[in-house]
């Protein structure tokens, strides 16, 4: 699934939100791609992270509370990427959040997306600021300090 499913469609028309165009998405990409990873998924084990799981019912409004403390906490926006080569969406970080098993439903395997700020009307991705999004939860990258 991606941008062009007609829940996430629809999602875009309902929110304050912005295309992030495939240069963008790849930009995510090519940093994770620098990094370890396993079979189909980053490895964990070699990043330092945080695990988020999912409650019942989760996401809710609430559970983006969560990431207050955490690297994506420090951004008001998040882009979603679905691949690499594809479109994705920029929108309010508790949005987002809250909705990121309907973003990604239908999607195969673990979807990546990070962190995004915008001032003056420039959109700066903060690639190192990143989550991993899986059907349990949300691994999120806490880099060292």
């Amino acid at each position: 699934m991606d941008i062009e499913h007609t829940f996430v469609q629809e999602w875009f028309k309902a929110h304050a939100c912005q295309l992030a165009e495939q240069q963008k998405t790849k930009e995510l990409f090519d940093y994770l791609d620098g990094l370890p990873w396993g079979t189909s998924r980053l490895d964990w084990d070699e990043i330092p992270h945080l695990f988020i799981p999912f409650g019942e019912r989760d996401p809710q409004p609430q559970w983006t509370s969560n990431f207050s403390h955490t690297p994506l906490g420090r951004h008001n926006y998040i882009m979603i990427a679905y691949a690499p080569g594809r479109d994705g969406i920029i929108g309010d970080r508790d949005e987002v959040l809250a909705d990121l098993d309907l973003l990604y439903s239908g999607s195969p395997g673990p979807r990546y997306f990070c962190g995004v700020d915008v001032a003056q009307g420039h959109t700066n991705l903060a690639v190192q600021d990143f989550a991993e999004f899986s059907d349990e939860g949300v691994t999120v990258h806490m880099p060292l300090e």
